[in-house]
């Protein structure tokens, strides 16, 4: 009797989107969309795919401009990034921006879902979405060097 074979990484990925609800494929095109974004304007040489670059279809959901931080309660590989830079040039803890965005400065959440890339309150991902663009506005803007204030 012959071994029988298993399903590669491609059959596994198809029978997964054939069960999966429009709200779950969705929320994987957005994913998918905001990762080569965020490649491409990291300078690398990806184009979106042809299914996704209709921006009425990524941007569905918010005004146009808007970036996709997060997929669901997990902060995506590009918002870390972005996060890890605003913090370094503010000289930020994890724990000073839980404390900037209302909560708790002793939650070790945001230091977790930075480092081990864990799970955050869907309240913590929608503060650090403001908190994210006012910080990266308030440094494109001219004299913004991000100084003011800190302590």
């Amino acid at each position: 009797m012959s071994k029988k074979s298993k399903p590669n990484q491609l059959k596994k990925l198809l029978k997964a989107w054939s069960g999966a609800e429009p709200e779950e494929r969705r929320a994987f095109l957005d994913l998918v969309a905001a990762e080569t974004r965020a490649t491409a304007a990291a300078g690398g040489l990806v184009a979106l795919p042809a299914g996704l670059q209709d921006p009425a279809m990524i941007e569905e959901d918010g005004p146009k401009g808007e970036t996709l931080i997060a997929n669901g309660r997990y902060l995506l590989p590009s918002t870390i990034a972005r996060m890890e830079a605003v913090m370094r040039r503010r000289r930020l803890t994890p724990s000073a921006v839980m404390g900037e965005l209302g909560f708790s400065a002793r939650d070790p959440s945001l230091a977790r879902a930075l480092a081990m890339k864990a799970a955050l309150r869907l309240a913590v991902v929608k503060a650090l979405e403001i908190w994210l663009s006012e910080n990266e506005a308030r440094s494109a803007s001219p004299g913004g060097a991000g100084g003011e204030g800190e302590a």
